[in-house]
């Protein structure tokens, strides 16, 4: 296992990963995810769909993606600035990886990150919930492109 990158986090994740390892300010933590958030790109409306709502989050929240030549482009939205921060984080951390780069990724790297140290546990559960809903996006689209 790679020391360097012990949970197999693409490129921009793991910078994003030694970034907020480094911030021991909960309250800083808060305002560098909110500003993630302000960069995500806008959220088509008919995407806004029961399918694409990620369960078990607190706000409401969606969550898709589709291959691009075998790279994953992930696109979301949510009600809460503090979520949008959260999915940015991992739509720009995870965007342009293989299905099998996604699926490959540990999410362990969530309690090691420190992001879950910072949120409420029903936070803390929809990131997880919105982070297992893009892998099961990536399991979809790994065994449709081999078939």
């Amino acid at each position: 296992m790679n020391s360097e990158n012990p949970f197999k986090l693409p490129t921009i994740l793991l910078k994003r990963f030694n970034q907020f390892k480094k911030i021991q300010d909960k309250d800083k933590r808060f305002e560098r995810i909110i500003q993630l958030g302000k960069r995500l790109e806008s959220y088509p409306e008919e995407l806004k769909t029961e399918e694409n709502q990620v369960k078990g989050c607190a706000s409401l929240t969606y969550i898709s993606g589709k291959l691009i030549n075998n790279q994953l482009q992930y696109q979301g939205w949510s009600n809460s600035h503090l979520v949008l921060g959260l999915l940015a984080l991992l739509i720009e951390g995870i965007n342009g990886s293989t299905p099998k780069e996604v699926l490959d990724i540990n999410p362990t790297f969530i309690e090691a990150m420190g992001i879950g140290q910072t949120l409420t546990a029903s936070r803390a559960n929809g990131f997880m919930n919105t982070f297992n809903m893009m892998r099961a996006i990536a399991k979809q689209n790994k065994e449709e492109h081999v078939s």
